[in-house]
């Protein structure tokens, strides 16, 4: 495998996406240095950190484009990693293009269409600078055809993926199962259509735990309240959670326009039941009945979870295949790497030889 030297630059945190990206870099033996955006901006004042979040031009924010600046001058990276590069100047890109060797690379797992009006404030200099990046890598499908429709030639699908570092435990207590657990649980952030979805569930007398941000916004809260525990879970906690779910619910962001998330194959990564909304993608990575189970319609979604918590032989014998599978099929963030790699490489060979690098994508199906 080619090597290059990698600056790497993103919100560094313990078993977020970014953080096993950059961890499988260094694993695949990439000299690598990383600019962390939570040194400068994770840390503040809650005003200070609203002021950055909706300006964009508070002292941590320049201090981590000067950071990000010398750090190119020191270390001479061959490619520029930049994980949602929201935080970053389109003053600061032209600056790192003034050096012609580095190949600049941006990725990010959000829909950069589908925002909302705080968050279009937010991307405002993302969105103004995307054309000043060689290479965009987005695990989104539609903007990878709206980008290429707008003119962008370079242009990657990059699918998500399950963390390495998040690991089944070594032992899970009944006190903990029973804690932590439920019949049907759901792991993930609000949204409206999901709170439809859920509520159904519950309505409908199905034992519900609900881990996640933003479901105070919940419109049926009294409805909700048993089964909302107001907090996300992280790392170690998130995978005891998610086993000491009889199923787990795997429903996608309608906002983001996602036909993935993290965890469509974190859930059967750690070996857990996984009952996922239908759709083209998610059914060709996983045998439906057999690895795991899938839903198109909240009553479908009922049946089957009726179905499922009476057969919890069948539940396991699935759960097994799906984990077999993510190893069989190469689901985790190594992976994804893996694959970028050689088109990072065809991009920086055609780089050294001044012409434009041709689209190319990850081995795989055409979505990619």
């Amino acid at each position: 495998m080619e090597s290059f030297r990698i600056l790497f630059v993103g919100e560094i945190e313990p078993f977020e996406t970014t953080f096993a990206r950059r961890d499988a870099f260094l694993e695949l033996g990439f000299p690598l240095e990383v600019v962390d955006r939570n040194q400068f901006l994770k840390n503040l004042p809650a005003t200070l950190r609203r002021l950055g979040f909706y300006s964009l031009r508070t002292p941590p924010v320049f201090a981590f484009n000067r950071e990000l600046l010398h750090r190119a001058r020191r270390f001479r990276p061959e490619l520029i990693w930049i994980e949602k590069g929201v935080y970053i100047f389109p003053e600061t890109l032209r600056a790192l293009r003034r050096d012609p060797s580095p190949l600049l690379v941006h990725h990010n797992t959000d829909d950069f269409r589908g925002l909302s009006p705080a968050l279009r404030i937010h991307w405002r200099y993302l969105r103004r600078a995307m054309r000043l990046y060689d290479l965009q890598i987005t695990s989104n499908l539609h903007n990878v055809r709206e980008l290429r429709e707008a003119g962008f030639p370079r242009v990657c699908h990059m699918e998500l993926a399950a963390s390495p570092a998040m690991t089944p435990p070594a032992a899970l207590t009944a006190e903990k199962r029973e804690s932590l657990g439920a019949p049907v649980g759901f792991i993930g952030h609000w949204e409206p259509t999901t709170e439809h979805l859920l509520l159904h569930l519950v309505r409908s007398g199905v034992g519900l735990k609900i881990f996640g941000r933003g479901w105070e916004k919940a419109r049926a809260k009294s409805e909700l309240a048993a089964a909302c525990q107001l907090r996300p879970v992280w790392g170690p906690e998130y995978a005891r959670t998610a086993l000491s779910f009889d199923i787990n619910l795997g429903i996608v962001s309608k906002q983001n326009r996602s036909h993935t998330a993290t965890r469509t194959f974190q859930i059967p990564a750690l070996g857990a039941f996984m009952l996922h909304e239908r759709n083209d993608v998610v059914t060709a990575l996983f045998e439906e009945g057999v690895e795991a189970e899938f839903f198109g319609s909240e009553d479908e979604l009922l049946a089957k979870c009726r179905h499922y918590l009476g057969n919890p032989q069948e539940r396991q014998r699935i759960a097994e295949a799906g984990r077999r599978r993510c190893e069989r099929s190469g689901y985790s963030e190594i992976d994804r790497v893996r694959e970028i790699v050689p088109v990072l490489a065809e991009a920086l060979r055609a780089r050294r030889r001044g012409s434009p690098p041709e689209t190319r994508h990850p081995a795989g199906d055409g979505r990619r």
